[in-house]
């Protein structure tokens, strides 16, 4: 008898299942029939609101419908050679159905056999790249691929570039060397993603960049209208179900009681869904209470915090975003002059600007500011009081 495993009932830290992509279907769909079409976007948000399992859903679909497709996480490339690479061993998994290929090419160049086989077309594409020769060579021939794929093939092929802002630090020029390889590629359609939103609309809306107008923007946070882009009625849908099929309940009133204290962002309110479900599948409740949501919120909370402190400690790395920060946590005024040593009344605008930039901070009013993040928020709130605890 074949057991089938599956994932957690609520899941957090990673991609997730198309089924539990919450409020996204509407957006998946238009995405995958504009880079079908052939059109570059640009896809900004604030981290973890669900871009990478958005994306990865949409080239599940393009392959299915005959696409090729590769995925790209620039945060991991240290060097051009090392982008490259990545970009080659994706199109290639597409190509041959398997991981491995970059690998099985790079011991046939050297003349060695390979523990997989990969055909001599697919190799002859990408002899440049895992060849021996100069990184920037090579960088240039893994661009080239996309297009030669596209024209030996008829297909569309299909590029998504996760993280891309963190691609400049690859090398000099970096962006540069992409438009030029990129833009004359017929066939191929580029998604570019990204959470520092500052930067990508430097690198993408500032004439005199190059990439500039490159890609269309196509926003997910507020698609709709709806903060992170997901209507509150898909969440009070998706979780009845969820909950239901644990043969649990919950209520309107608490839904939106969890929504209140998360502001509705995908990764957290999971969270404090997955610390709800465990707490009560292990005390066998069968009924959600404001009581078990204010738990089940501290409990997320602090399994949150290890990822927020490595955030607040970034922050701390520009001088005066912290307590800006703090300021903007605590719901004070900005500018109120308070004591001696206080942030500069320019630095605090820099600020910010650079917690805009971040993803960290929205407008609500002239000279108020908010976390996108609420979780995060309230993070920074017990900074300097450890020991309080605010239920949602």
């Amino acid at each position: 008898m074949t057991h089938v495993l599956h994932g957690p009932h609520f899941p957090v830290g990673g991609p997730v299942p198309a089924e539990d992509l919450v409020g996204r279907e509407g957006y998946m769909r238009e995405t995958a029939a504009r880079l079908l079409d052939g059109e570059h976007l640009l896809i900004a948000g604030p981290r973890r609101i669900g871009k990478t399992s958005v994306i990865l859903e949409v080239l599940r679909r393009l392959r299915r419908r005959g696409a090729l497709t590769a995925y790209v996480d620039c945060l991991g490339a240290t060097d051009v050679r090392g982008l490259g690479e990545r970009l080659a061993a994706s199109l290639l998994a597409s190509l041959e159905g398997r991981d491995g290929g970059l690998e099985d090419a790079r011991g046939i160049a050297a003349g060695q056999r390979a523990k997989g086989r990969i055909r001599f077309e697919h190799l002859e594409l990408v002899l440049p790249v895992v060849k021996a020769g100069p990184a920037g060579r090579s960088f240039e021939g893994a661009l080239d691929l996309p297009r030669a794929l596209a024209a030996r093939t008829g297909k569309r092929v299909v590029v998504a570039l996760d993280e891309f802002q963190a691609a400049g630090r690859a090398g000099p020029r970096v962006f540069d060397v992409m438009r030029s390889r990129f833009q004359a590629q017929r066939g191929v359609a580029f998604a570019f993603l990204g959470s520092e939103e500052g930067v990508l609309e430097e690198l993408f809306g500032h004439k005199g960049r190059a990439l500039y107008r490159f890609a269309v923007a196509h926003d997910m946070a507020e698609a709709g209208g709806h903060r992170f882009g997901i209507d509150p009625a898909d969440w009070l849908a998706y979780l009845k179900r969820k909950f239901a099929q644990k043969r649990m309940a919950i209520e309107e009133s608490e839904v939106d009681r969890i929504l209140d204290a998360t502001g509705g962002h995908p990764q957290d309110t999971m969270q404090v869904c997955a610390a709800l479900y465990h707490f009560m599948r292990d005390g066998s409740l069968r009924a959600v209470t404001a009581d078990l949501v204010g738990v089940a919120f501290e409990v997320a909370l602090r399994e949150l915090e290890r990822p927020f402190a490595m955030h607040w400690t970034d922050l701390g790395e520009q001088k005066w975003l912290q307590p800006v920060a703090k300021r903007i946590a605590a719901g004070d005024a900005l500018y109120a002059a308070r004591a001696e040593g206080d942030v500069p009344r320019a630095e605090v605008l820099r600020a910010v600007t650079a917690l805009q930039a971040r993803g960290l901070v929205t407008r609500i009013s002239r000279g108020r500011y908010e976390f996108l993040e609420p979780m995060f928020a309230e993070h920074v709130r017990r900074l300097d009081s450890p020991a309080g605890i605010v239920r949602p």
